[in-house]
């Protein structure tokens, strides 16, 4: 038998081998919203112009954003601790309830949709979310959000002082945690003093789906870097997502809106002024591992959620103002 002849049958073999193996599962849930989709690209095309789900754009978008370049994967995706928030995979793992999920994945659509499990495009979490305090808002379609921005820890429980009065700072990466935002938004989980009154409410025009996190951090701009599923707020060309504020404001051109930012920065300034000579920051403004009054170690603890939350008082202007301003009076040495 001739060696072309050897070949041809192999090649036919292989088509047939395929053909009888193929996948030919109805995809169901897809049926649900197309009854004629039989594969992918019934509904889904690389053309812009024809993308009915817009996911190209999306995609693109994405690509900007902290989550779509695995920010922090690397360090944290593979920890049992930290994968349910830091790794894509360990997300969709902690929600089906699994406890050790060290592995890590960057986060992409499917990680906050599941479109072949639901039918459509809704997202994998729609309930409140608890904050570790034990607090809940319903943030509509920002629940997905507060699933992982929200801190790790209570602030009682964190400042608490052991049996001889001493509170402790019991690591470089103690405090409520590097993602926070859903505590300030809420109006809970800073360390709070005796005697004042705090004002937790964020405004109601902003505690809306179109002002809570995805409708500021995801409203459209006409870059891909800026707003929408890239969620940057301040881009590399520093042009400032104010798309969503504009909505109520007018002329925004940054977030400063009233001085809010200016202050917490001078607020923060004052505090860090009095932390750092008790040792329980660096000149940076990170926890060293000290100990100090319940109070003290408290005003360290609203410090640093405060700078972890990163949008300088935003979030929830009048109950960052009580934290740190309650944390700088409590600290001062009345003057005589």
């Amino acid at each position: 038998m001739s060696k072309t002849l050897q070949t041809l049958i192999l090649v036919v073999a292989l088509f047939g081998l395929m053909a009888l193996t193929a996948c030919t599962r109805e995809i169901t849930t897809v049926q649900q919203v197309d009854p004629g989709a039989s594969n992918c690209f019934n509904c889904h095309t690389d053309d812009p112009a024809t993308d009915q789900y817009g996911l190209v754009n999306k995609q693109m978008e994405w690509s900007y954003s902290g989550h779509g370049i695995g920010a922090y994967v690397g360090y944290a995706g593979g920890r049992n601790g930290c994968s349910g928030c830091h790794s894509g995979a360990g997300f969709v793992a902690r929600l089906d309830g699994e406890t050790a999920v060290p592995y890590a994945t960057t986060i992409g659509c499917w990680n906050c949709h599941a479109p072949h499990s639901n039918g459509d495009f809704a997202l994998r979490v729609t309930t409140a979310q608890p904050l570790a305090s034990g607090q809940s808002m319903d943030m509509g379609i920002s629940n997905i959000c507060t699933a992982c921005h929200v801190g790790r820890t209570d602030a009682t429980v964190a400042c608490a002082p052991d049996t001889n009065g001493v509170a402790h700072i019991t690591s470089t990466h103690w405090g409520a945690h590097h993602g926070p935002q859903g505590d300030l938004f809420y109006g809970y989980n800073g360390y709070e003093y005796d005697g004042v009154t705090y004002n937790r409410a964020v405004p109601a025009s902003h505690n809306t789906d179109e002002a809570r996190c995805f409708g500021c951090h995801g409203a459209a701009n006409a870059t891909a870097d800026l707003g929408g599923h890239s969620f940057v707020m301040v881009n590399g060309a520093g042009a400032h997502n104010v798309a969503a504020c504009n909505n109520c404001h007018s002329g925004l051109t940054d977030f400063d809106v009233n001085g809010v930012q200016t202050e917490t920065e001078e607020l923060l300034a004052e505090l860090h002024a009095i932390l750092e000579p008790l040792g329980l920051l660096d000149s940076a403004g990170h926890p060293l591992v000290s100990s100090g009054t319940p109070d003290e170690v408290g005003a360290a603890w609203n410090y640093i959620m405060v700078e972890e939350d990163r949008s300088l008082g935003v979030h929830n202007p009048e109950y960052v103002h009580d934290l740190l301003q309650a944390s700088i009076d409590a600290l001062s040495v009345p003057v005589k």
